[in-house]
């Protein structure tokens, strides 16, 4: 600035009275001091980048699309029930059972329970839907085959929460389960080095401690490993951009991610609004298991699948493949059937993004998406996922004793 150039004013200063007003000004309340702490909450906990300012295609604001948030919700509900629970339950061989049985017949406690029961259910379902829904629209082309693989991942660990969930209850179809892992362990060789004999399952103290792995396995570690792989799949999606339906034209239109939850709330509310209901019907136990004297099975030389007591869905197709390797091949023991449908099953959903030769874009209609030529191999990788779930599902209801 030159001599000959004016100098810029300079701002009034504030008087005594103003700065004593700005100090002693009231601070918000009611409506105003509410949505301040929600800004300070959001601004502190980085929740505007995750939610209200992480834009997303309006495409994706849909049914189809919104079940996977609803899977979430009820991933979450089902661990806080399972908290609860687990204030009341213990996993003591002899105590197990008669536990499951007095909570099934308390009111309040036998509504969280049925509600952690029946919402299993919900989330096996909602696991195959999304994940068909991901398969029809492409989403693991390109830079997205982590994200597949993610998703694998988590629906190998609601199996795992499935078959240690209804372990838990320990009526004989609980006992199933350890049962045939004692079978998958003779099978190598190793039921006796790792006490685990069917002998072991029918003394109640050597029992408790083959027990209390499935508490473990179903209380902490598989949650723990579940919430992380739900951080990383959202990570992923965040990052690599979620898949468009290529059923709807693309408009270029984009809404908040928080438009996207409020779908997942309405359609949650329903969908678990009546498992909720369901849940205050009374629901018996299942028969005693038979290591306990007052069971009608006590001494009985067979296993729970020998007596006709087989495990109920999602898990049935692990018996059904049982009953068929042994009907079909004259496999022996039959215990292989569930090893091989798991292998089959999980080869055949880890090699979809690989057999795929669409390109690295999503399709873009239904011909691309139906294209034999171009997804013929992902295509029969996921028949045979179905063909095990199906197979063995259908031979446990045609024969479920054996």
């Amino acid at each position: 600035m030159t001599d000959t150039q004016p100098a810029a004013p300079k701002a009034p200063a504030r008087s005594d009275e103003q700065a004593g007003q700005a100090a002693n000004a009231a601070p918000p309340t009611g409506a105003d001091w509410r949505h301040a702490f929600r800004d300070r909450v959001k601004d502190q906990l980085g929740v505007r980048g995750m939610i209200s300012e992480y834009l997303i295609p309006v495409e994706t604001n849909t049914f189809w699309y919104s079940l996977g948030g609803v899977l979430g919700i009820a991933l979450v509900l089902e661990i806080v029930t399972g908290m609860l629970l687990a204030l009341r339950y213990v996993p003591d061989a002899g105590r197990a059972y008669g536990i499951t049985k007095t909570l099934l017949n308390e009111g309040g406690w036998s509504v969280v329970l049925n509600f952690h029961y029946w919402t299993a259910y919900v989330i096996f379902a909602l696991v195959m839907v999304h994940m068909m829904r991901v398969f029809f629209s492409g989403g693991y082309r390109g830079a997205k085959k982590g994200l597949w693989q993610i998703g694998v991942a988590l629906a190998g660990t609601v199996f795992l929460l499935s078959i240690t969930g209804e372990t838990l209850h320990w009526d004989e179809r609980g006992l199933a389960v350890p049962w045939h892992m004692s079978e998958i362990l003779g099978a190598v060789g190793l039921d006796k080095t790792l006490h685990y004999t069917h002998e072991d399952l029918l003394n109640v103290p050597k029992a408790t401690n083959l027990l209390v792995p499935y508490y473990a396995m179903h209380v902490a570690i598989l949650p723990i490993l579940l919430l992380a792989l739900i951080a990383m799949h959202y990570y992923l999606i965040k990052v690599k951009g979620i898949s468009l339906p290529f059923w709807h034209k693309p408009s270029g239109r984009r809404a908040p991610f928080s438009t996207h939850i409020r779908e997942w709330t309405i359609y949650s509310t329903i969908i678990l609004g009546a498992i909720l209901v369901v849940s205050f019907f009374h629901r018996a136990a299942g028969p005693e298991p038979q290591l306990l004297p007052t069971s009608e099975f006590y001494g009985s030389e067979e296993g729970p699948g020998g007596l006709g007591v087989v495990p109920t869905f999602p898990i049935s197709w692990t018996h059904g493949m049982n009953r068929f390797v042994t009907i079909a091949f004259g496999m022996d023991p039959d215990i292989w059937g569930t090893v091989i449908g798991m292998v089959l099953i999980t080869v055949a959903l880890v090699a979809v993004p690989y057999l795929d030769r669409g390109g690295p874009y999503e399709p873009r209609n239904w011909n691309e998406a139906l294209s034999l030529q171009r997804r013929g191999w992902a295509y029969l990788a996921i028949v045979v996922f179905w063909a095990v779930l199906i197979v063995g599902s259908v031979t446990n209801l045609i024969t479920p004793i054996g």
